[in-house]
């Protein structure tokens, strides 16, 4: 059995699906990964699963007037969650029959529906939620029963949690209720130990607290301290023929309940250190114990194998991010040794840990809509899921919780791109924009991960891939040579043919809010230098070019000497008078011919670029090729807010 869908209704920011997107989501019965920036909804989708299925821990889940969705200046007076749980085993099924709903391809499912309504307070009456869960689709059935809500419990972790106390004794501790679940615990409640024979170790649980009672019981120690109670203290109280007496005793109650909620689990200590001494292990590794522990009693009970889990990366390091989701992989996947297969929904703010999970896996939050990343929701090929599984790691994974995105072919635009956003006045930091250098052959991989395969509704978070032409402008024949076969520069091309190649590129990853920026002649340095930032590239080649030189390092007096040395040889080059075109070619040919990195290019640009002597504001944005004029009015150009009526009412229970 596994929960397939769940919908939520003017739940929280989820709305009436009108006024506002509700929550409809499909999941996968293996592993599902909620990703999105802070206050998307992931948090408000594992409480809706909480609200309606409950959880193990017997936590107290209420609903109260802040859940109730707002519009505008009006607050829902109703609303629903429901959730739809596929697969149930014939032991399931038999159990819950009445409660049944079967479906149009003759199987059946348990829809479980939740309806409340907010009441609000009167002149005698505080203000209350009322609460109706029913079976069916739409509640359309009865009551949900005690048999039901034992049978479908979801494990819950909360996010920032305290591992060590969950597995500290107690009464109904989380550690004493995994024991008590376990495959191996059945049995264990019968006492078979005997006064008779006080010397045989029992075999049982309950036997053994017995045995150990009884015989610490007889301890001289024991045994003294209760004479010492008993003849000089009670006796003094007691009436005649009413003698008051006591007796010591670990368990009054010999139940396996209160045995197990005596236990406690906690991590050994390193090996410098005895294992029978106690030693507080780190809060990462305690969060992992306890993940660990929960996925024993998923694995060997008997009802949903549910784990939700907030923030999983809390408290671990990197690599540790990375064992950890190995297993939750592990555990979610089908198996054939007769353990279950666990259902895991996870929230996560970690970049390391979305970079190790199967893309398939991931749902996409963006503003209390769900955008999963399964096949067939997006426009990803097959070609495209294997080759992305591969070479996406940490560092590209942050496109997944960006406000926008901007995709790269290599490190120099990674590097001078956002310094340039920065100092035209529109920061990548501030609109929440992530470059990702997918290198030159991943590019049309990557574009395709933000596009719906149906429209409706759009992913909108604005992406970019930002691609150069490659047609060598004529005037850098003099240094590229013209290959045996094909077409390499512009006069090779009529206007059409250059128009076809670009609306090529463009055509094979746009659409949506992706849009394909080409460059205008032929690389990004190129076109920065031939657009307006001539001296700035001529300067920050020739640095670049010096470190070269140099094995790329450069102290104080050498930079000194070569941005000298850069300042003279640009004014020859402005007073020779050469075209636009011929002087950009003449500074990008050290770059060409690899007498200077691109990448420290870029640092260099970028360094100038932040003294302010090379343009700021609209002034550098104008000076700016215009393929990077149109990705940065993309990325950086706010959508337009409806205005909210204040004075909105309800009429027939809709917002106006």
């Amino acid at each position: 059995m596994y929960l397939s869908r769940i919908r939520a209704c003017n739940y929280r920011s989820f709305g009436d699906g009108v006024n506002a997107p509700a929550l409809d989501w499909a999941l996968n019965p293996g592993l599902n990964i909620l990703v999105g920036e802070n206050d998307a909804g992931k948090t408000g989708i594992i409480d809706a699963i909480r609200q309606v299925l409950l959880t193990t821990s017997y936590e107290s889940v209420r609903l109260f007037e802040h859940d109730f969705h707002v519009h505008g200046s009006t607050r829902a007076k109703s609303l629903f969650i429901e959730a739809t749980l596929c697969d149930l085993s014939k032991e399931q099924e038999s159990s819950v029959l009445e409660w049944l709903t079967f479906e149009d391809d003759h199987t059946c499912s348990l829809v479980v529906h939740l309806q409340a309504k907010f009441i609000p307070a009167k002149a005698t009456k505080r203000a209350r939620v009322d609460i109706v869960v029913r079976a069916g689709r739409d509640g359309a059935g009865p009551e949900v029963g005690h048999a039901v809500r034992e049978l479908i419990r979801a494990t819950y972790l909360r996010p920032l949690r305290d591992a060590e106390a969950e597995l500290r004794p107690g009464r109904q501790s989380r550690l004493s209720q995994i024991l008590a679940a376990h495959n191996d615990i059945a049995g264990q409640e019968v006492n078979d130990f005997s006064p008779d024979v006080p010397e045989a170790v029992p075999d049982n649980l309950v036997g053994l607290m017995a045995f150990a009672q009884h015989h610490l019981g007889e301890h001289e120690v024991i045994k003294g301290v209760e004479d010492d109670i008993n003849t000089n203290y009670l006796g003094e109280f007691s009436f005649a023929g009413d003698q008051l007496e006591s007796k010591i005793r670990i368990a009054p109650d010999l139940s396996l309940t209160r045995i197990l909620e005596r236990f406690e689990l906690s991590l050994l200590p390193r090996e410098s250190v005895h294992p029978d001494e106690r030693c507080i292990r780190g809060l990462g590794f305690n969060n992992a114990l306890f993940m660990a522990t929960e996925l024993v009693l998923l694995r060997d009970g008997d009802d949903l194998a549910l784990l939700l889990i907030e923030e999983p990366e809390a408290h671990l390091h990197p690599q540790l991010q990375d064992r950890v989701m190995g297993l939750l992989n592990q555990h979610s996947k089908e198996v054939s040794n007769g353990e279950r297969r666990v259902q895991v929904v996870m929230t996560t703010h970690s970049p390391s840990l979305v970079s190790s999970a199967d893309i398939e896996a991931m749902t996409l939050v963006h503003k209390a809509q769900t955008y999963p990343l399964s096949s067939g929701s997006t426009k990803l090929r097959k070609a495209d899921y294997s080759f992305l599984q591969r070479f996406i790691d940490a560092t590209k994974a942050n496109l997944f919780f960006a406000r926008g995105v901007m995709m790269v072919e290599g490190p120099a635009e990674a590097i001078l791109l956002p310094t340039i956003a920065e100092v035209c006045g529109r920061s990548f930091s501030k609109y929440g924009v992530s470059i990702v250098n997918v290198g030159h052959t991943g590019l049309f991989h990557y574009a395709r991960i933000m596009q719906r395969q149906n429209p409706d509704p759009e992913y909108p978070v604005p992406v970019v891939c930002l691609t150069d032409r490659d047609v060598v402008p004529d005037s850098a024949k003099n240094y590229v040579n013209q290959p045996k076969k094909g077409n390499r520069f512009e006069s090779d091309f009529t206007p059409e043919k250059i128009d076809e190649l670009i609306l090529r590129k463009k055509n094979k990853a746009q659409g949506g809010n992706t849009i394909v920026c080409v460059s205008d002649r032929w690389t990004l340095e190129y076109d920065l230098a031939l657009s307006g930032c001539a001296e700035l590239m001529h300067k920050a080649i020739s640095l670049a070019e010096t470190a070269k030189s140099k094995d790329e390092r450069l102290c104080d007096a050498d930079e000194e000497a070569a941005m000298a040395a850069a300042e003279e040889s640009w004014s020859r080059l402005k007073a020779a008078g050469h075209a636009a075109d011929e002087l950009a070619s003449i500074i990008y040919q050290p770059l060409y011919e690899n007498k200077a990195s691109k990448a420290i290019t870029a640092q260099y640009a970028a360094q100038l670029l932040e003294s302010g002597d090379y343009g700021q504001g609209d002034l550098l944005f104008e000076m700016l090729p215009n393929y990077l004029q149109e990705a940065l009015t993309h990325l950086t150009t706010l959508p337009t807010k409806k205005p909210i009526d204040k004075f909105a009412v309800e009429r027939e229970g809709k917002p106006v």
